[in-house]
């Protein structure tokens, strides 16, 4: 059985810089006395030290390479700051020519490529199934559902959408070595299991582990859940 992921999306929580690096250490300790890949995506401000305690990746990365692009993040920053690759196309953040426009995949191929290039994995996020099916032709190194109106609710992906869960699942599986990952409304040791029962490789989860004071319990009843 391949070794199961869970990467934890600090976003720009303000729980991010008051525990995100106890939360990567933790994350880290657990990570080698278990069977389960865990992976910290703090801001962008905290990347730097975050890469030194733990597997870290960033929340973006532009599709540019270093020069005169104010506001902009480009691989080789990721590179010298040590972190193992980055999310893309996350439902906060979408590779978007427009607002609310369809997913420009042709830049979003040009980011991937940098990253790859440069030796950095790419998780890509995605809404649907439509995407899943174009986002797998650019090979990530993992590719997460994430349906939008569930994200940072209280009710799992796994168990309000299962079939489809389950659907997007076997279409990475069947046409890609991309670690299937599944996120939104994730909380617990049973949502846990129940993606692995789907058919996921492991877990994208933000507000569920960031926004309670005890995330230790939390990461520890994820990590279980995976190990099943």
């Amino acid at each position: 059985m391949n070794m199961k992921t869970l990467i934890i999306n600090y976003k720009a929580y303000k729980e991010a810089f008051t525990n995100g690096l106890d939360i990567a250490k933790y994350s880290d300790e657990l990570a080698k006395t278990s069977d389960v890949s865990i992976i910290v995506s703090p801001p962008f401000t905290l990347l730097r030290d975050i890469a030194k305690i733990s597997k870290t990746i960033a929340q973006g990365v532009n599709e540019v390479d270093p020069g005169a692009f104010t506001g902009h993040v480009t691989w080789f920053e990721l590179k010298q700051a040590g972190v193992a690759g980055t999310l893309l196309n996350h439902s906060e953040n979408r590779c978007t020519s427009s607002k609310n426009g369809p997913v420009d995949y042709v830049a979003l191929k040009m980011a991937v490529d940098k990253c790859a290039a440069s030796g950095m994995g790419f998780f890509v996020c995605v809404q649907n199934l439509e995407e899943a099916r174009e986002v797998l032709k650019i090979k990530p190194t993992g590719i997460a559902y994430e349906p939008p109106e569930l994200i940072g609710g209280n009710v799992s992906v796994s168990n309000s959408k299962p079939e489809i869960v389950k659907e997007f699942c076997t279409l990475v599986k069947q046409n890609s070595e991309s670690l299937a990952l599944i996120g939104a409304g994730v909380k617990g040791k049973e949502d846990a299991e129940k993606s692995i029962e789907l058919g996921s490789d492991g877990l994208l989860v933000a507000s569920g582990i960031l926004k309670t004071d005890d995330y230790k319990s939390v990461i520890n009843d994820l990590v279980k859940g995976l190990s099943k």
